[in-house]
């Protein structure tokens, strides 16, 4: 008699464009598995009912509402629910293909809960606590074992989209050049006066005179300013918005990007105090070609093609669950 597992991991196997082979021997040495697991396996066969009951849809409501400092509203437990659901089916198929056997993660966190139940007696090793806590059913309840499950079938599923090609790259990146923007960026030099050493109006002041001193003169009076010393040097090269407010905050980022290029301006006044500022070059918002982002576009398009191919394979396998849910408890409870 052909075992449950092994009966739906081959229809998995002959799915049309999911080279399971493939991908497994790539991730999880996934032949190792096809094999019936026997006495060392799953304790028994995955259980094709998902309940959702008044106490877990009030446990994900909890959740979401600590994290969020809000009670979800309808919309929002109903997509909780289905978080939830999504995820136990994911589950669940890791259960069905054994990815959980010989999984080092999996055996060290069993295996540490039988210790800590007092059943890791004399010189059983983590193997073997594993086994005995898998079979007693230890791993089924485990939040870090749902995760490596879950996780693990989305690796072996999403590796069946299979690389892309260029002609497909390069169609991506054409619609999705736009995310890849580079902001426009400056190169400045500043004189800065430190309201920490002279105070906020002796900074000022110093400023105010170091400007009308430059006024007409090029960058080579800089030195003669009489500034203080910036912790970042008083050239900052190839600087965007994120940058300048990560430095000097905000309000002195978008002065920046507004003043003049060529010549003196300010004062602007930072976090730390005072600058007179020259713009050396300014450089407009630009979309780089693909060549200059190709490895971040692969990774990204990449995601996107396993994240789809996910997606297909839960809408393959979730008729062959029965989900149940509490719709009175989704619909109640909106002011807890």
């Amino acid at each position: 008699m052909t075992h449950p597992r092994s009966s739906r991991l081959v229809r998995l196997l002959r799915a049309p464009a999911l080279h399971f082979a493939v991908a497994g021997a790539l991730c999880f040495g996934l032949q190792a598995r096809l094999a019936p697991q026997g006495a060392t396996g799953t304790a028994s066969a995955v259980s094709s009912e998902i309940r959702v009951d008044a106490t877990r849809i009030h446990g994900l409501r909890r959740d979401f509402r600590l994290a969020n400092q809000h009670v979800p509203d309808l919309d929002e437990t109903r997509a909780l629910v289905d978080d939830f659901v999504t995820e136990e089916i994911l589950f669940r198929e890791g259960l069905a293909m054994g990815l959980e056997q010989e999984d080092r993660a999996v055996e060290w966190r069993v295996s540490q809960k039988m210790r800590y139940l007092g059943e890791g007696k004399g010189d059983a090793d983590d193997a073997t606590l594993a086994r005995q806590g898998m079979e007693m059913g230890l791993h089924l309840s485990d939040p870090v074992v749902r995760r490596i499950l879950v996780d693990k079938v989305k690796v072996l599923v999403g590796k069946a989209a299979g690389q892309a090609s260029e002609q497909d790259l390069e169609a991506w990146y054409r619609d999705h050049s736009a995310e890849y923007e580079q902001a426009g960026r400056v190169t400045i030099r500043h004189v800065f006066f430190d309201r920490g050493r002279r105070g906020s109006d002796g900074a000022r002041q110093a400023a105010e005179a170091a400007l009308e001193a430059a006024r007409g003169h090029g960058l080579d009076v800089a030195e003669s300013l009489g500034g203080d010393p910036f912790l970042a040097g008083p050239r900052l090269a190839g600087q965007g918005r994120a940058q300048l407010t990560k430095f000097f905050g905000a309000m002195f980022a978008q002065e920046i990007l507004d003043a003049p290029a060529g010549r003196w301006s300010g004062p602007w006044q930072s976090a730390y105090g005072w600058h007179v500022v020259w713009i050396e070059e300014r450089m407009d918002p630009r979309v780089p070609a693909l060549d200059e982002v190709r490895g971040r576009a692969e990774k990204a398009l990449a995601a996107e093609r396993a994240a789809a191919r996910v997606q297909a394979y839960l809408a393959q396998v979730r008729p062959r669950y029965h989900v149940w849910i509490d719709e009175a408890a989704m619909q109640g409870g909106f002011d807890d």
